[in-house]
């Protein structure tokens, strides 16, 4: 698939202005200009990733993200929003003298409503995708950069329902002979809100890769892979819960894929002007069996925000997962305190350990060292100091078990940060 920027402009040309006329003085008149941005530092400390005190690894980090927002409303029907992003580590350029690139357009796209009753809505270009606990499709807010897709989104969209046909190029590069080749993302997404904080949806997920790759015999294949799951979230007084499964199969490099994954968690919540919220739950994903017999069993997480569900340490995703977990969560006001406690275990003990950006940070193909990976708490504060203005900091503690001390090391690790954000 090629995205031709002349055909794009075209096409949103006729949608646009489909008599073919241009906007006059009386359209550029009402077009309406607001203006957003948010400034985000969150200095971070880590020491131990490598689970080995015998290694001096202490890290430490400077994180800032500014982003500036234009929004254009032409008329009633069609909408223009560029937002730009500056994100950079202090430190990290060999000169503050210097000029450095790391500007760059986070998003940049036109969303028209179509039709009479404008029931429809096409979106066009650079922009963030997010649904419900960004288990597979997220933007990665908590990420220095975030994610944004290249690509287009149809939404029909009726009282308490939504349906998303969505398509997305992920990566491009050339053939040979003058054509290209890439990965792409496409589906459907569809929810039913039938009434405040519930949301049911049914979706299907479709990731394609033409790049020749090994697989797990050595012969090259490509990556063919479709996901068909679905979300509960509902609320029944102070009880809550939400559960998320999803089925996997295709191609995964030339292997027979054949993974699935699911969650849930339920909560109780009780008080007035201090609420107190007790959870648990339960998070599974598929690892393979055996790395060596071309049959990919292990989950494929595809474009998540991994980051609040698998423990705030990021050493975990969703694959290859066993993770118990519970918590307390208290709100006072503005202010919020939260402890969580999970406990992490390889599905399948031949599988490799892979954190949630996906790189493998223990593996053991005989299975000798079991699968017990380890222990984690969490422990997070939270202010909301203002209208779009909030101050963070937390604590994590990872405690290895038997197959992390035997693959990576016996030490326990440790991370912090502080994060002021500013918006308007």
């Amino acid at each position: 698939m090629r995205f031709s920027a002349r055909g794009a402009i075209l096409v949103l040309a006729v949608l646009v202005f489909p008599s073919g006329s241009r906007p006059g003085a009386e359209e550029l008149r009402e077009t309406t200009w607001s203006f957003s941005g948010e400034a985000r530092f969150r200095p971070e400390w880590r020491d131990n990733a490598d689970l080995n005190s015998a290694v001096d690894d202490d890290l430490r980090q400077g994180f800032m993200r500014l982003r500036l927002g234009v929004t254009g409303k032409v008329r009633d029907d069609v909408t223009l929003f560029v937002q730009a992003q500056d994100s950079r580590v202090a430190g990290e350029e060999t000169s503050t003298a210097s000029n450095q690139k790391n500007l760059d357009l986070h998003q940049g796209y036109v969303a028209a409503a179509l039709g009479a009753a404008k029931s429809l809505t096409l979106t066009l270009g650079r922009q963030e995708w997010a649904y419900g606990d960004h288990r597979l499709i997220g933007n990665f807010v908590w990420d220095n950069v975030g994610r944004a897709f290249d690509g287009a989104r149809l939404r029909f969209a009726r009282a308490r329902f939504f349906l998303d046909g969505l398509l997305a190029r992920i990566t491009s590069r050339p053939s040979g002979g003058g054509g290209s080749t890439g990965s792409d993302l496409y589906g459907l997404y569809a929810q039913a809100a039938p009434r405040k904080g519930a949301e049911y949806e049914g979706y299907w997920l479709a990731y394609a890769d033409d790049l020749l790759a090994a697989g797990e015999t050595g012969a090259p294949g490509k990556t063919r892979i479709n996901a068909v799951g679905g979300r509960a979230k509902d609320r029944l007084g102070r009880f809550d819960f939400v559960a998320e499964a999803v089925l996997e199969r295709g191609d995964f490099r030339g292997d027979s894929l054949r993974a699935h994954a699911a969650a849930g968690q339920a909560g109780l919540t009780w008080g007035q002007g201090v609420k107190v919220r007790t959870f648990g739950g339960y998070d599974f994903a598929t690892g393979d069996r055996n790395p060596a017999d071309g049959r990919r069993e292990e989950f494929f997480n595809f474009f998540p925000t991994n980051h609040p569900h698998y423990g705030y340490m990021d050493y975990e995703g969703w694959r290859n997962l066993k993770s118990p977990y519970g918590g307390i969560g208290v709100t006072r006001g503005r202010h919020y305190v939260q402890a969580k406690v999970h406990r992490f275990a390889l599905e399948q003990a031949r599988g490799p350990w892979k954190n949630a950006g996906g790189d493998v940070l223990g593996s053991d193909p005989t299975g000798a060292s079991g699968s017990q990976v380890g222990r984690e708490l969490d422990l997070t504060y939270r202010l909301a100091w203002r209208d779009r203005t909030t101050v963070e900091c937390g604590y994590s503690r990872f405690e290895p078990g038997r197959f992390a001390r035997r693959t990576r090391g016996g030490d326990p690790s440790g991370w912090a940060y502080v994060m002021l954000t500013f918006g308007f």
